[in-house]
C-alpha cells in the first residue's frame, strides 16, 4: 500500500488533474472528500462506473483502505471525472438495505470488466450469463459507494 499511496496515486492525481487526463479518465476520476475525524481534504484516484446521473465506486482491496469510511449518506464531496470537477454526495450502500441495488451495480462493473468475476467467485451457467445465487452471494460482501451528481462544472 506504501507504493500505491506514496508514489502511484499522486501521479495519477497529476495526470487527472491535467490536460493528458484523456489517457486515464475513461475508467480512473478523482474523489475529494473530508476526513470525519480530521476535518481534512482528501483527494485519491478510484475506478468508477456511470449509471444515469449516479457515478458508482466498488473499492478495491476495501480491507486494506480506509477512505470509504468516510462516506455515509448524503456525504459532499467533489468529483473530478474526465477533466470536470463535479459536486456530488456520496451513499455507502448497505448490504442489509441496499442488497438488491448492490447485486445490480456489482453486475455492472463485472460486465465492463468479466475478469472481475472470477474474484468474486462467480460462476457463469452454459449460457454464459453469471449465476445469480453467486452474484448476490458477492454482492452481500462488497462496498459500494454511490455518488448523485448535483451539478457539471
Amino acid at each position: 500500500m506504501w507504493f500505491m499511496n506514496h508514489i502511484w496515486n499522486p501521479i495519477v492525481r497529476f495526470i487527472l488533474r491535467s490536460p493528458l487526463h484523456g489517457m486515464m479518465s475513461k475508467n480512473l476520476m478523482l474523489i475529494t472528500y473530508r476526513g470525519e475525524k480530521s476535518g481534512k481534504e482528501f483527494t485519491l484516484p478510484v475506478t468508477y462506473l456511470e449509471d444515469g446521473a449516479t457515478i458508482h465506486v466498488m473499492p478495491g482491496m476495501p480491507e486494506k483502505k480506509v477512505w470509504w469510511h468516510n462516506i455515509h449518506r448524503d456525504t459532499p464531496v467533489m468529483l473530478t471525472v474526465r477533466g470536470r470537477k463535479i459536486r456530488a454526495v456520496g451513499t455507502r450502500l448497505e448490504p442489509e438495505k441496499d442488497l438488491k441495488s448492490i447485486t445490480r451495480i456489482l453486475s455492472m462493473f463485472i460486465g465492463r470488466n468479466p475478469p472481475v468475476a472470477a474474484l468474486f467467485n462467480i460462476r457463469r451457467n452454459e449460457e454464459g450469463n453469471m449465476m445469480p445465487e453467486d452474484l448476490e452471494k458477492a454482492a452481500g460482501k462488497t462496498i459500494i459507494i454511490s455518488f448523485h451528481l448535483k451539478d457539471r462544472r
